[in-house]
Protein backbone atom coordinates (compact mmCIF):
# COMPACT_ATOMS: atom_id res chain seq x y z
CA UNK A 1 0.00 0.00 0.00
CA UNK A 2 1.27 3.28 -1.05
CA UNK A 3 1.76 5.95 1.51
CA UNK A 4 3.24 9.70 0.97
CA UNK A 5 3.61 12.67 3.33
CA UNK A 6 1.59 15.29 0.62
CA UNK A 7 -2.13 15.30 -0.42
CA UNK A 8 -2.44 15.04 -3.89
CA UNK A 9 -3.47 18.08 -5.68
CA UNK A 10 -7.06 18.57 -5.60
CA UNK A 11 -7.87 15.68 -3.34
CA UNK A 12 -8.67 17.07 -0.16
CA UNK A 13 -9.61 15.13 2.89
CA UNK A 14 -13.10 16.40 2.68
CA UNK A 15 -13.38 14.08 -0.43
CA UNK A 16 -12.23 11.26 1.56
CA UNK A 17 -15.55 10.28 3.90
CA UNK A 18 -17.17 8.85 1.09
CA UNK A 19 -14.36 6.66 -0.03
CA UNK A 20 -14.30 5.47 3.76
CA UNK A 21 -17.93 4.98 4.61
CA UNK A 22 -18.71 2.55 1.77
CA UNK A 23 -19.20 -0.79 3.14
CA UNK A 24 -18.57 -0.39 6.61
CA UNK A 25 -20.60 -3.52 7.70
CA UNK A 26 -20.68 -5.76 4.98
CA UNK A 27 -17.03 -4.67 3.50
CA UNK A 28 -14.69 -5.82 6.52
CA UNK A 29 -17.70 -7.75 7.61
CA UNK A 30 -19.41 -9.96 4.95
CA UNK A 31 -22.22 -12.00 5.62
CA UNK A 32 -20.84 -14.92 4.68
CA UNK A 33 -18.12 -14.31 7.74
CA UNK A 34 -20.40 -13.62 9.79
CA UNK A 35 -22.42 -16.72 9.29
CA UNK A 36 -19.23 -18.77 9.69
CA UNK A 37 -18.22 -17.36 12.97
CA UNK A 38 -21.81 -17.90 14.12
CA UNK A 39 -21.78 -21.38 12.70
CA UNK A 40 -18.57 -21.79 14.10
CA UNK A 41 -19.61 -20.58 18.16
CA UNK A 42 -22.88 -22.81 17.49
CA UNK A 43 -25.02 -20.09 18.09
CA UNK A 44 -27.02 -20.72 15.44
CA UNK A 45 -30.80 -20.58 14.99
CA UNK A 46 -32.35 -23.68 15.30
CA UNK A 47 -36.21 -22.04 14.61
CA UNK A 48 -36.88 -18.45 12.77
CA UNK A 49 -36.72 -15.76 15.19
CA UNK A 50 -36.96 -11.93 14.50
CA UNK A 51 -33.79 -11.13 15.69
CA UNK A 52 -31.22 -14.11 14.11
CA UNK A 53 -27.61 -14.27 15.19
CA UNK A 54 -26.30 -12.42 12.02
CA UNK A 55 -28.61 -9.37 12.37
CA UNK A 56 -27.25 -9.31 16.22
CA UNK A 57 -23.81 -9.54 15.50
CA UNK A 58 -24.63 -6.14 12.98
CA UNK A 59 -26.43 -4.60 15.40
CA UNK A 60 -23.87 -5.11 17.85
CA UNK A 61 -21.45 -3.23 15.98
CA UNK A 62 -23.75 -0.78 14.89
CA UNK A 63 -24.08 0.21 18.86
CA UNK A 64 -20.65 0.56 18.84
CA UNK A 65 -21.18 3.37 15.75
CA UNK A 66 -24.07 4.90 17.14
CA UNK A 67 -22.30 4.40 20.95
CA UNK A 68 -24.26 7.32 22.44
CA UNK A 69 -28.02 6.27 21.01
CA UNK A 70 -30.90 3.82 22.73
CA UNK A 71 -31.44 0.55 21.60
CA UNK A 72 -34.34 1.50 19.71
CA UNK A 73 -32.36 4.59 17.95
CA UNK A 74 -29.80 2.11 17.22
CA UNK A 75 -32.05 -0.29 15.58
CA UNK A 76 -33.70 2.34 13.74
CA UNK A 77 -30.60 3.58 12.13
CA UNK A 78 -29.41 0.31 11.25
CA UNK A 79 -32.21 -0.85 9.36
CA UNK A 80 -33.60 2.33 8.09
CA UNK A 81 -32.51 2.78 4.90
CA UNK A 82 -32.09 -0.73 3.63
CA UNK A 83 -34.49 -2.37 1.27
CA UNK A 84 -35.46 -5.36 3.31
CA UNK A 85 -36.01 -3.50 6.25
CA UNK A 86 -39.70 -2.09 5.27
CA UNK A 87 -41.11 -5.76 4.62
CA UNK A 88 -39.00 -7.14 7.77
CA UNK A 89 -40.12 -4.40 10.18
CA UNK A 90 -43.89 -5.20 8.86
CA UNK A 91 -43.12 -8.43 10.12
CA UNK A 92 -42.26 -8.01 13.14
CA UNK A 93 -45.09 -5.34 13.79
CA UNK A 94 -45.44 -2.23 11.94
CA UNK A 95 -43.77 0.89 13.08
CA UNK A 96 -42.40 -0.65 15.67
CA UNK A 97 -38.70 -1.71 16.84
CA UNK A 98 -37.57 -4.85 19.19
CA UNK A 99 -38.13 -3.28 22.79
CA UNK A 100 -34.68 -3.44 24.82
CA UNK A 101 -35.44 -6.44 26.49
CA UNK A 102 -35.63 -8.66 23.16
CA UNK A 103 -32.51 -7.08 22.19
CA UNK A 104 -30.99 -7.97 25.69
CA UNK A 105 -32.07 -11.15 25.06
CA UNK A 106 -30.83 -12.17 21.23
CA UNK A 107 -26.96 -10.78 22.34
CA UNK A 108 -27.39 -12.79 25.59
CA UNK A 109 -27.86 -16.03 23.61
CA UNK A 110 -25.27 -14.58 20.60
CA UNK A 111 -22.46 -14.89 24.04
CA UNK A 112 -19.43 -12.38 23.75
CA UNK A 113 -17.15 -15.48 22.19
CA UNK A 114 -19.21 -14.58 18.76
CA UNK A 115 -17.45 -10.86 18.90
CA UNK A 116 -14.27 -12.19 19.43
CA UNK A 117 -13.75 -14.63 17.08
CA UNK A 118 -15.07 -12.18 14.41
CA UNK A 119 -12.26 -9.60 15.86
CA UNK A 120 -9.54 -12.47 15.22
CA UNK A 121 -10.82 -13.11 11.72
CA UNK A 122 -10.69 -9.17 10.82
CA UNK A 123 -7.54 -8.22 12.64
CA UNK A 124 -4.17 -8.16 11.03
CA UNK A 125 -1.42 -6.09 9.69
CA UNK A 126 -2.41 -3.64 6.84
CA UNK A 127 1.04 -2.33 5.67
CA UNK A 128 2.60 -4.31 3.08
CA UNK A 129 5.86 -5.50 2.73
CA UNK A 130 7.62 -2.56 0.72
CA UNK A 131 6.26 -0.05 3.00
CA UNK A 132 9.06 1.42 4.28
CA UNK A 133 6.92 3.81 6.56
CA UNK A 134 6.04 0.25 8.97
CA UNK A 135 9.32 -1.06 9.28
CA UNK A 136 12.46 0.14 11.24
CA UNK A 137 15.81 -1.50 9.98
CA UNK A 138 14.29 -3.70 7.56
CA UNK A 139 11.35 -4.91 10.84
CA UNK A 140 8.09 -4.36 11.29
CA UNK A 141 7.32 -2.68 13.73
CA UNK A 142 4.77 -3.95 16.14
CA UNK A 143 3.52 -2.42 20.10
CA UNK A 144 1.99 -4.59 23.32
CA UNK A 145 0.46 -1.92 25.40
CA UNK A 146 -2.95 -1.47 27.53
CA UNK A 147 -5.53 0.44 28.77
CA UNK A 148 -8.65 -0.06 31.47
CA UNK A 149 -12.12 0.67 31.27
CA UNK A 150 -14.39 1.52 33.79
CA UNK A 151 -17.75 -0.78 33.89
CA UNK A 152 -20.89 -0.52 35.62
CA UNK A 153 -21.06 -1.10 39.41
CA UNK A 154 -22.62 -4.72 39.63
CA UNK A 155 -21.73 -7.24 42.08
CA UNK A 156 -21.33 -9.71 39.12
CA UNK A 157 -19.10 -6.94 37.61
CA UNK A 158 -16.91 -6.60 40.73
CA UNK A 159 -16.58 -10.65 41.29
CA UNK A 160 -16.03 -11.03 37.58
CA UNK A 161 -13.61 -8.33 37.64
CA UNK A 162 -12.02 -6.91 39.81
CA UNK A 163 -11.42 -3.44 41.32
CA UNK A 164 -8.37 -1.70 40.82
CA UNK A 165 -6.78 -1.01 44.21
CA UNK A 166 -4.77 2.30 45.66
CA UNK A 167 -4.10 4.11 48.86
CA UNK A 168 -7.57 5.50 49.57
CA UNK A 169 -9.08 1.86 49.12
CA UNK A 170 -11.36 0.13 46.10
CA UNK A 171 -12.13 1.85 42.80
CA UNK A 172 -15.28 3.66 42.22
CA UNK A 173 -15.92 1.27 39.15
CA UNK A 174 -15.07 -2.09 38.59
CA UNK A 175 -12.49 -2.29 36.01
CA UNK A 176 -11.94 -4.63 32.63
CA UNK A 177 -7.99 -4.69 31.18
CA UNK A 178 -7.42 -4.45 27.72
CA UNK A 179 -4.33 -5.83 25.61
CA UNK A 180 -3.34 -5.56 22.38
CA UNK A 181 -0.32 -6.06 19.69
CA UNK A 182 -0.92 -3.43 17.19
CA UNK A 183 0.76 -2.67 13.92
CA UNK A 184 2.84 0.69 14.51
CA UNK A 185 3.05 2.43 11.04
CA UNK A 186 -0.94 1.30 10.31
CA UNK A 187 -2.43 1.54 14.22
CA UNK A 188 -3.83 -2.31 13.14
CA UNK A 189 -4.99 -4.50 15.82
CA UNK A 190 -3.31 -7.83 15.46
CA UNK A 191 -5.04 -9.14 17.88
CA UNK A 192 -6.28 -8.22 21.67
CA UNK A 193 -7.31 -9.94 24.33
CA UNK A 194 -9.78 -8.90 27.51
CA UNK A 195 -9.61 -10.03 31.57
CA UNK A 196 -10.60 -8.73 34.81
CA UNK A 197 -8.31 -6.07 36.39
CA UNK A 198 -6.48 -8.50 38.26
CA UNK A 199 -4.62 -10.34 35.28
CA UNK A 200 -1.87 -8.47 34.63
CA UNK A 201 -0.51 -7.13 30.58
CA UNK A 202 2.03 -9.63 30.86
CA UNK A 203 -0.31 -13.07 30.91
CA UNK A 204 -3.10 -11.21 28.64
CA UNK A 205 0.07 -10.56 26.03
CA UNK A 206 1.28 -14.01 26.51
CA UNK A 207 -1.84 -15.10 24.76
CA UNK A 208 -0.90 -12.94 21.70
CA UNK A 209 2.25 -14.75 20.78
CA UNK A 210 1.57 -16.89 17.99
CA UNK A 211 0.82 -13.61 16.12
CA UNK A 212 4.61 -12.44 16.37
CA UNK A 213 7.36 -14.19 14.19
CA UNK A 214 10.15 -13.69 11.97
CA UNK A 215 10.88 -10.38 10.70
CA UNK A 216 8.96 -8.21 13.56
CA UNK A 217 10.42 -5.82 15.72
CA UNK A 218 8.15 -5.85 18.90
CA UNK A 219 8.34 -2.43 21.32
CA UNK A 220 6.96 -2.57 24.73
CA UNK A 221 7.06 -0.45 27.82
CA UNK A 222 8.44 -0.88 31.05
CA UNK A 223 5.42 -2.76 32.22
CA UNK A 224 6.30 -6.00 29.87
CA UNK A 225 10.04 -6.69 30.64
CA UNK A 226 10.50 -9.62 32.15
CA UNK A 227 13.23 -12.52 31.59
CA UNK A 228 9.80 -14.99 30.78
CA UNK A 229 8.63 -12.50 29.01
CA UNK A 230 10.98 -11.88 27.14
CA UNK A 231 12.29 -16.04 26.81
CA UNK A 232 8.79 -16.20 25.40
CA UNK A 233 8.78 -13.63 22.63
CA UNK A 234 12.35 -14.27 21.52
CA UNK A 235 11.25 -17.64 21.20
CA UNK A 236 9.17 -16.67 18.03
CA UNK A 237 11.73 -15.61 15.97
CA UNK A 238 10.61 -11.42 16.71
CA UNK A 239 12.87 -9.29 17.89
CA UNK A 240 12.35 -6.92 20.43
CA UNK A 241 12.91 -3.24 21.76
CA UNK A 242 11.54 -2.73 25.26
CA UNK A 243 12.32 -0.42 28.10
CA UNK A 244 13.35 -1.12 31.02
CA UNK A 245 12.79 -0.08 34.80
CA UNK A 246 14.59 1.71 36.73
CA UNK A 247 15.32 -0.88 38.96
CA UNK A 248 16.80 -3.59 36.26
CA UNK A 249 19.57 -5.28 36.91
CA UNK A 250 21.45 -4.59 33.57
CA UNK A 251 25.42 -5.04 34.61
CA UNK A 252 28.11 -3.81 31.48
CA UNK A 253 29.60 -6.58 30.04
CA UNK A 254 30.91 -4.79 27.10
CA UNK A 255 31.52 -1.23 25.96
CA UNK A 256 29.94 -0.98 21.87
CA UNK A 257 31.57 1.63 20.07
CA UNK A 258 28.11 3.51 19.61
CA UNK A 259 28.41 4.02 23.62
CA UNK A 260 25.94 1.46 23.86
CA UNK A 261 26.32 -1.82 25.97
CA UNK A 262 25.82 -5.31 26.05
CA UNK A 263 24.16 -6.63 29.31
CA UNK A 264 21.60 -9.75 30.22
CA UNK A 265 18.37 -10.08 31.71
CA UNK A 266 18.97 -12.92 34.54
CA UNK A 267 16.55 -15.55 35.50
CA UNK A 268 15.01 -13.78 38.87
CA UNK A 269 15.28 -17.01 40.69
CA UNK A 270 18.58 -18.21 39.47
CA UNK A 271 19.70 -14.36 40.18
CA UNK A 272 18.80 -14.41 43.57
CA UNK A 273 20.35 -17.93 44.58
CA UNK A 274 22.98 -16.75 43.02
CA UNK A 275 23.32 -13.80 45.01
CA UNK A 276 22.92 -15.62 47.79
CA UNK A 277 26.44 -17.85 47.14
CA UNK A 278 28.38 -14.32 46.71
CA UNK A 279 28.37 -14.12 43.10
CA UNK A 280 28.42 -10.21 41.21
CA UNK A 281 26.01 -8.61 39.08
CA UNK A 282 28.22 -9.70 35.78
CA UNK A 283 28.81 -13.39 37.13
CA UNK A 284 24.67 -14.20 36.88
CA UNK A 285 24.15 -15.59 33.28
CA UNK A 286 20.75 -14.72 31.46
CA UNK A 287 19.79 -13.67 28.46
CA UNK A 288 21.82 -11.25 26.03
CA UNK A 289 21.17 -7.80 25.25
CA UNK A 290 22.44 -4.54 24.28
CA UNK A 291 21.39 -1.66 26.29
CA UNK A 292 20.36 1.73 24.62
CA UNK A 293 20.47 4.64 27.21
CA UNK A 294 19.76 8.32 26.04
CA UNK A 295 17.66 11.31 27.83
CA UNK A 296 14.76 12.86 26.15
CA UNK A 297 13.30 16.78 27.39
CA UNK A 298 10.47 16.55 29.53
CA UNK A 299 8.74 19.31 27.81
CA UNK A 300 7.53 20.94 31.17
CA UNK A 301 8.67 23.60 32.65
CA UNK A 302 11.20 21.04 34.47
CA UNK A 303 14.85 21.36 33.58
CA UNK A 304 15.00 17.77 33.97
CA UNK A 305 15.39 15.19 30.99
CA UNK A 306 13.43 11.77 31.19
CA UNK A 307 16.43 8.86 30.83
CA UNK A 308 15.10 5.88 28.45
CA UNK A 309 17.00 2.91 28.69
CA UNK A 310 16.14 0.33 26.38
CA UNK A 311 16.97 -3.53 25.51
CA UNK A 312 16.99 -5.33 22.54
CA UNK A 313 18.44 -8.98 21.38
CA UNK A 314 20.07 -7.06 18.26
CA UNK A 315 23.42 -6.88 19.23
CA UNK A 316 25.25 -5.25 16.95
CA UNK A 317 25.45 -1.52 16.35
CA UNK A 318 24.89 -2.31 12.22
CA UNK A 319 21.74 -4.02 12.86
CA UNK A 320 20.34 -1.39 15.00
CA UNK A 321 21.79 1.88 15.59
CA UNK A 322 21.15 4.12 18.25
CA UNK A 323 19.13 6.48 16.75
CA UNK A 324 16.80 4.50 15.09
CA UNK A 325 16.18 2.46 18.21
CA UNK A 326 14.99 5.94 20.28
CA UNK A 327 13.08 6.13 16.71
CA UNK A 328 11.33 3.56 16.97
CA UNK A 329 10.51 3.32 20.55
CA UNK A 330 8.89 6.64 19.86
CA UNK A 331 6.49 4.96 17.77
CA UNK A 332 4.89 3.33 20.78
CA UNK A 333 2.69 6.19 20.37
CA UNK A 334 0.76 5.04 17.60
CA UNK A 335 -0.84 2.29 19.83
CA UNK A 336 -1.31 4.68 22.52
CA UNK A 337 -3.07 7.11 20.06
CA UNK A 338 -5.10 4.54 18.95
CA UNK A 339 -6.36 3.13 22.10
CA UNK A 340 -7.18 7.29 22.43
CA UNK A 341 -9.18 6.61 19.02
CA UNK A 342 -10.83 4.05 20.76
CA UNK A 343 -12.12 5.47 24.19
CA UNK A 344 -12.18 9.00 22.47
CA UNK A 345 -13.31 8.63 18.91
CA UNK A 346 -15.75 5.60 19.50
CA UNK A 347 -16.73 5.94 23.30
CA UNK A 348 -17.04 9.45 23.79
CA UNK A 349 -14.03 8.98 26.08
CA UNK A 350 -12.58 7.30 29.36
CA UNK A 351 -15.14 8.69 31.52
CA UNK A 352 -17.88 6.90 30.10
CA UNK A 353 -18.77 3.69 31.02
CA UNK A 354 -20.64 0.56 28.91
CA UNK A 355 -23.64 0.55 28.30
CA UNK A 356 -23.67 -3.44 29.05
CA UNK A 357 -24.66 -4.36 32.34
CA UNK A 358 -23.28 -7.75 32.96
CA UNK A 359 -19.70 -9.47 32.62
CA UNK A 360 -20.62 -11.64 29.10
CA UNK A 361 -22.33 -8.69 27.38
CA UNK A 362 -19.31 -5.96 28.67
CA UNK A 363 -16.80 -8.56 26.80
CA UNK A 364 -19.28 -8.74 24.00
CA UNK A 365 -19.50 -5.16 23.80
CA UNK A 366 -15.77 -4.08 24.32
CA UNK A 367 -14.68 -7.14 21.05
CA UNK A 368 -17.55 -5.15 19.59
CA UNK A 369 -15.75 -2.05 19.96
CA UNK A 370 -12.22 -3.48 19.00
CA UNK A 371 -13.97 -4.66 15.70
CA UNK A 372 -15.65 -1.30 14.67
CA UNK A 373 -12.22 0.21 15.24
CA UNK A 374 -10.55 -2.31 13.37
CA UNK A 375 -13.10 -1.52 10.63
CA UNK A 376 -12.69 2.24 10.87
CA UNK A 377 -8.98 1.74 10.41
CA UNK A 378 -9.38 -0.79 7.86
CA UNK A 379 -11.38 1.32 5.72
CA UNK A 380 -9.10 4.35 6.36
CA UNK A 381 -6.04 3.11 5.45
CA UNK A 382 -7.69 1.54 1.91
CA UNK A 383 -9.24 4.73 1.10
CA UNK A 384 -5.45 6.26 1.50
CA UNK A 385 -4.13 3.89 -0.62
CA UNK A 386 -6.77 4.36 -3.09
CA UNK A 387 -6.23 8.45 -2.85
CA UNK A 388 -2.14 7.89 -2.26
CA UNK A 389 -2.58 10.26 1.03
CA UNK A 390 -0.43 9.48 4.32
CA UNK A 391 -3.48 7.21 6.62
CA UNK A 392 -2.49 9.33 9.33
CA UNK A 393 -4.04 12.33 7.26
CA UNK A 394 -7.35 11.15 7.89
CA UNK A 395 -9.13 11.86 10.75
CA UNK A 396 -9.87 8.49 13.04
CA UNK A 397 -13.42 10.90 13.95
CA UNK A 398 -13.98 12.26 10.91
CA UNK A 399 -14.01 8.78 9.20
CA UNK A 400 -15.98 7.38 12.09
CA UNK A 401 -18.47 10.05 11.69
CA UNK A 402 -18.83 9.38 7.69
CA UNK A 403 -19.56 5.98 8.55
CA UNK A 404 -22.19 6.34 11.38
CA UNK A 405 -23.74 8.55 8.69
CA UNK A 406 -23.83 6.03 6.06
CA UNK A 407 -24.18 2.62 7.79
CA UNK A 408 -27.72 2.08 6.66
CA UNK A 409 -26.94 2.52 3.14
CA UNK A 410 -23.31 0.30 3.51
CA UNK A 411 -24.63 -2.47 5.69
CA UNK A 412 -27.61 -3.83 2.63
CA UNK A 413 -27.31 -7.19 4.25
CA UNK A 414 -30.52 -9.39 4.80
CA UNK A 415 -31.41 -10.18 8.19
CA UNK A 416 -30.83 -14.36 7.87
Amino acid sequence: MARVGQQVAGLGEDRLPGRVAVGVLTTVFPPALVDGVVAAAGVGEQRVRVLPARLVVYYNLAMIVFFQSSYGQVWSKLVGGLEWGRSFRLRVAVGMSPSAAAISRARGRLGWKVMADLLEAVAGRLAGEQDEWAHVAGLRLVAFDGLTVDVPDTDDNARAFGRPGGGAGAGAFPQVRVVALAECGSRAVMGARCAGITTGEQALAGDLLGLLGPGMLVVADRNFLSHAALEQVLATGAHVLWRARADTDLPVLKVLKDGTYLSRIADPTLSRRLRRQGKSGADIPGITVRVIEYSVAAGDDSDVPELFCLVTDLLEVTDLSAADAAAAYAQRWQIETAFAELETGIRGGPAVVLRSKNPDMIRQELYAVLCVYQAIRTLICHAADAASLDPDRISFTRAKEAIAARVSDAAAFPPH
